[in-house]
């Protein structure tokens, strides 16, 4: 009989980042989950990984847990392969030279950026709704589906999240929104309202395309059946 295993919290202090939040569970060899933000997303499903696997599940540098990332604050800069380095400081200070990655969204982008530039340290990976375009692509998908989020601005006229509706009324639009969600989206929100802009361009100004061909390890693609993201999903299935 299966006993739950026990879930520890940690914090990685970056040399330039400020601190990045995991929590690890269970047994077996190492398999990180990178997620699109916060490392709840994976909150349902560790468990039936924790058997045969030793899981660490971080929070994206500047999601929930985790601090926004110091040299963003200084630069206002911020890119995919800032987000690699920060997971593969992660890694080091763990000790994990050699582990299994799942993806999901922006986490995807990531687990593939590791797999291509550091593909010794990577055995399999699984990706869950990988966008999967060139720089051509993400510009497209910019103007048309994020840029137009960003309604509101701050005092210095840049772009910036508009505050949440209140959880009643994303209920309404969203019925499968809990409110646990809607609290962790509006405590980001609320933190820095430039944070989601600067993460949302990131993720539509980096070429996956050009990465998936360098990518070694054994790979499982996965997407909702009725997920935008599937339109690159040919190419990816291709592409990796």
């Amino acid at each position: 009989m299966s006993t739950i295993p026990k879930v520890t919290e940690h914090y990685v202090a970056r040399q330039e980042g400020g601190r990045v939040y995991y929590y690890k569970t269970g047994r077996g060899t190492p398999l990180v989950f990178v997620p699109g933000g916060s490392g709840r997303s994976f909150r349902n499903v560790t468990h039936n990984f924790a058997n045969h696997f030793t899981c660490y599940v971080l929070d994206l540098p500047g999601a929930d847990r985790s601090d926004l990332p110091r040299s963003w604050i200084a630069t206002k800069n911020w890119t995919i392969p800032d987000y690699t380095m920060a997971v593969m400081e992660v890694l080091d200070h763990i000790g994990i030279q050699h582990c299994d990655l799942i993806g999901d969204h922006t986490g995807a982008m990531i687990a593939l950026d590791i797999a291509a530039n550091y593909p010794n340290r990577v055995q399999r990976l699984v990706l869950d709704s990988l966008p999967y375009w060139d720089l051509r692509r993400g510009e497209i998908v910019w103007e048309s589906s994020y840029k137009h989020q960003y309604t509101d601005v701050d005092s210095y006229d840049v772009p910036v999240s508009s505050l949440l509706p209140s959880w009643e009324r994303m209920k309404e639009t969203e019925p499968d929104l809990t409110l646990e969600e809607w609290q962790i989206r509006d405590e980001l929100i609320r933190r820095d309202r430039r944070w989601h802009h600067v993460h949302m361009y990131a993720n539509s100004h980096f070429d996956t395309e050009a990465l998936g061909p360098k990518v070694k390890a054994q790979t499982l693609l996965i997407y909702g059946e009725r997920e935008v993201l599937r339109r690159g999903e040919l190419r990816a299935l291709n592409g990796i």
